[in-house]
C-alpha cells in the first residue's frame, strides 16, 4: 500500500492549516455530511465493475477528484493520514475534503511503525483524522515488524485497535499483504475486517479460517485525475460497503 515510508514531520504551520481546512470544509462544504446526521446513501453494487475502490497516499501527489469521481466503479477511497508519531500527509486535507465533496465514501488510515509508542502514534492519527469527516471505519496499515518481535507486534496492534474503538466507536480494519499477515498476525486478528494486498489473479487466502473483506489486487491502476499508479481494490463476492461504514450517533 505505502510506496515509501516517511520519518520527517511536517512543520507546525502546514499541519495546523491542514487541520483548519478539514474542519472548515466539514462544517461549511455544500455536500458535506456532519457527524450525527444519517448515513450517506450506500450505492448498490455494480456486478460488472472491475474494482470497487482505491487507496491513496501522498505518493499520488495532487489529485483531481472531479475527474476521479467520473469513474463510477470507484465507490470508496482510503486515504493515508499519518505514519508513526509525527508524520502527517501534506495532501490529506485536500484529498479527504474533495473526495467527499464529489460524493465518494472515504476513510483514513495510519501506517504503523515500531519507532514510537502506540499512544503517541494514535494521538497523531486521531487528532488529524477527525471523526466528523469519516464515512468509513479507520484502517491500520501493518506491513513491517521493524524492531518488534512477533508477539510485540501483535500486542502493539491490539493496543492501537482498542484506542481506535474508544475514540471512533469501532475496531479498525487491518491492512496487510497476504504473506505478512499470515506470517505475523493470523489468527489473532481474523475477526477484524481485513484489507489484504495480493497482486495476483487469485484471491487472498487467510490462514486459520480467516476471510478477507477487501482485496487489493493491483498496485498499477490508472485512474483519470491521478498522475501516478493507484492501488485497485474490490470487495469479496458477498461483501459490500455496509460492512465498513463508520457508526454514527
Amino acid at each position: 500500500m505505502t510506496k515509501q515510508s516517511h520519518s520527517n514531520p511536517l512543520r507546525p504551520l502546514p499541519a495546523l492549516l491542514c487541520l483548519a481546512l478539514v474542519m472548515l470544509v466539514a462544517c461549511t462544504g455544500p455536500n458535506m455530511r456532519h457527524h450525527g446526521e444519517s448515513q450517506r446513501e450506500v450505492p448498490p453494487r455494480n456486478e460488472g465493475a472491475k474494482y470497487d475502490g482505491i487507496d491513496i497516499s501522498s505518493y499520488q501527489g495532487y489529485i483531481d477528484w472531479g475527474k476521479v469521481s467520473s469513474d463510477k466503479d470507484i465507490r470508496f477511497v482510503y486515504i493515508k493520514a499519518t505514519e508513526g508519531a509525527t508524520y502527517r500527509s501534506p495532501h490529506y486535507a485536500h484529498n479527504i475534503t474533495q473526495a467527499r465533496r464529489y460524493g465518494l465514501l472515504v476513510g483514513s488510515y495510519h501506517y504503523l511503525t515500531s519507532s514510537s509508542s502506540i499512544v503517541d502514534q494514535f494521538n497523531n492519527f486521531s487528532t488529524y483524522a477527525l471523526v466528523d469527516v469519516q464515512d468509513l471505519m479507520p484502517m491500520l496499515d501493518v506491513e513491517v515488524r521493524g524492531s518488534w518481535s512477533r508477539s510485540q507486534l501483535i500486542d502493539s496492534v491490539n493496543k492501537f485497535c482498542d484506542l481506535v474503538e474508544d475514540h471512533y466507536g469501532v475496531q479498525p480494519m487491518i491492512y496487510s499483504t497476504m504473506g505478512f499477515y499470515n506470517k505475523n498476525l493470523t489468527p489473532y486478528f481474523n475477526k477484524h475486517k481485513l484489507y489484504i494486498g495480493r497482486y495476483s489473479n487469485s484471491e487472498p487466502e487467510i490462514n486459520w479460517e480467516g476471510e478477507y473483506t477487501i482485496w487489493q489486487y493491483s498496485e498499477n491502476g490508472i485512474i483519470p485525475g491521478i498522475d501516478a499508479y493507484v492501488d485497485l481494490c474490490r470487495f469479496r463476492k458477498d461483501g459490500w460497503l455496509e460492512e465498513i461504514l463508520l457508526p454514527k450517533d
